[in-house]
C-alpha cells in the first residue's frame, strides 16, 4: 500500500510542482526532433497515457516535454567462426552475429505557462540486443533440402527468426523507444532526473 502512495508524493523543489495524489499534470509533447517515422514521439504519448502522474495534452498542458535524438551507436557484441561451405569445417574468420544498439536522447522538461525550465536538459540512454545472420554467409541463408537434392533459402522458412543485420536493426528500434519513453517518464516523476 505504501509503495502505491509514494511516488505521488514526491516533491518537485526546482518549480514547486508536486504528486499529492491529486490531479495529474498535462504534459504536452511536441514532435522529437530527429524522429522521423514518428515513433518515439508515439511512445512518449503511450507511456504519459499509462501514468497515474501526467496526462497527455494534445494542446497546451501544464509541461511540455521536449526531446531531441542525439545519436545512435550499434557495437558489435557477439560472434561465431564461419564454415566452410563444403566440408562445414571451421574457418579461421569471424562473423557477427549479435549487435548492440543504443540510442541517446536529449531531455528539458518546460512549464508551458512561464517558459522556466523545470528539469533538464539531460541526455537518457537505452539500448537492445539483437541477433542477426550473415547475408554474405551461404550457410546462414540457404541449406540444403534433401528432398528436392537442391539448395534453399533458410529465411523463407524462419518465420521472422532469422533476419539481415540491417532489418534486425531496424526493429531493435521498437523496444528501445518504449524503454526510452518508460525511462523519461520515471525520471519526471522521480524528479531528480535521469540515470544514464
Amino acid at each position: 500500500m505504501h509503495r502505491i502512495v509514494i511516488p505521488f508524493l514526491i516533491f518537485l523543489s526546482a518549480c514547486g510542482y508536486h504528486f499529492d495524489g491529486g490531479d495529474p499534470i498535462a504534459v504536452s509533447v511536441p514532435y522529437v526532433i530527429g524522429d522521423f517515422e514518428g515513433e518515439l514521439t508515439d511512445a512518449l504519448i503511450s507511456a504519459l497515457s499509462r501514468s497515474a502522474s501526467f496526462q497527455y495534452a494534445k494542446g497546451q498542458g501544464d509541461w511540455i516535454l521536449k526531446a531531441k535524438i542525439i545519436g545512435t551507436t550499434n557495437d558489435r557484441i557477439g560472434y561465431r567462426y564461419d564454415r566452410d561451405p563444403k566440408s562445414g569445417e571451421l574457418r579461421d574468420n569471424v562473423m557477427g552475429i549479435e549487435n548492440r544498439k543504443t540510442i541517446s536522447v536529449e531531455i528539458c522538461i518546460e512549464d508551458a505557462t512561464t517558459g522556466k525550465q523545470i528539469l533538464g536538459p539531460q541526455i537518457v540512454k537505452a539500448g537492445s540486443d539483437y541477433d542477426y545472420v550473415d547475408p554474405n554467409s551461404l550457410q546462414d541463408l540457404s541449406f540444403i533440402d534433401p528432398k528436392a537434392a537442391s539448395r534453399t533459402t533458410s529465411i523463407a522458412f524462419s518465420l521472422g527468426q532469422l533476419d539481415s543485420v540491417g532489418s534486425a536493426g531496424e526493429n531493435a528500434i521498437y523496444p528501445i523507444y518504449h524503454k526510452l519513453a518508460q525511462k523519461i517518464i520515471d525520471g519526471m516523476i522521480a524528479s531528480g532526473g535521469w540515470d544514464e
